[in-house]
């Protein structure tokens, strides 16, 4: 699999004033260094997802932007020479572990065919991911919400193999069981091996009858373009991913679930989920 969607067009109210100017995306975080140095990289989220994703083998990679945030996404993710000579002719010392960093980053993104979509008015995850129907064509892809944090993804080679075991299933989701349920899509499950099947799906339930979180990262075959197509406005009055996956099961496709059981992860979409998420990842980058 070589095709990734990563959407990053929401506000981000929740963070505001922060993201009034800045997306939530580009909100900074702890990364392992690449050197012996024990002092921890601070990088934003959109690129330690791309970084992660590249190193397990993507390498077409479409943005979903708003208009609004483009710039300042495109500022950070674009290579520019210009400032790593800045950065050469001040003469420190301590820059030259960041210029490093910023080559290998640049490296990997100009390896890499991308694609950048703006979107004047967010509408949903649904809606975002609609918009890079074009660019997917018919290709089986992961689709990875830009503000959803993990610290590692040791997860996704076999995520990715066992989804693509069964040539029938029209996608997979990754589900957790959690406690809490609030602000989640719940997923109603068979067990079976290797994967769980998905009979149910609901966007944030009043009454959630399942304890399975559905996490923002899918592994989507391109006939759910077709089923958002067929979607009706849904939480919110946006067009959901999750709905989409109804859409697909009513036409008798199979949805399947991988159990991402205790691996860590975290949605930055509150500043309390901000503040756990960047302790976490300087503890977690300095072992």
């Amino acid at each position: 699999m070589k095709t990734a969607v990563i959407t990053t067009a929401g506000l981000g109210t929740r963070l505001l004033t922060t993201t009034k100017a800045s997306p939530k995306t580009l909100l900074p975080l702890y990364d392992k260094t690449f050197d012996k140095t024990p002092e921890p990289l601070l990088k934003p989220l959109i690129e330690i997802i791309f970084e992660n994703l590249y190193d397990n083998g993507f390498r077409r990679f479409c943005f979903i932007v708003s208009t609004k945030n483009k710039k300042s996404i495109l500022n950070h993710m674009l290579p520019d020479s210009e400032y790593i000579e800045l950065l050469k002719k001040r003469n420190n010392k301590f820059d030259t572990r960041f210029i490093k960093a910023l080559k290998i980053f640049y490296k990997k993104f100009e390896n890499c065919e991308v694609k950048w979509i703006s979107q004047s008015t967010p509408m949903g995850f649904g809606h975002a991911l609609l918009a890079s129907r074009k660019f997917v064509g018919d290709n089986t892809f992961l689709l990875h919400a830009g503000d959803a944090y993990f610290p590692d993804y040791s997860f996704l080679k076999n995520f990715i193999f066992d989804a693509q075991k069964n040539k029938k299933i029209a996608a997979t989701l990754l589900l957790q069981y959690k406690k809490s349920l609030k602000g989640f899509g719940i997923a109603q499950i068979k067990k079976s091996n290797p994967l769980d099947i998905v009979f149910h799906v609901a966007e944030k339930p009043k009454k959630p009858k399942s304890n399975m979180v559905i996490l923002p990262v899918y592994i989507l075959k391109p006939n759910i373009f077709d089923a958002l197509k067929k979607t009706n406005l849904g939480y919110n009055n946006e067009l959901q991913v999750t709905d989409a996956i109804t859409t697909l099961m009513n036409w008798n496709h199979q949805i399947s679930g991988y159990n991402l059981k205790m691996h860590k992860w975290f949605d930055i979409g509150t500043t309390r989920q901000y503040y756990h998420a960047l302790n976490y990842s300087f503890n977690n980058a300095l072992k």
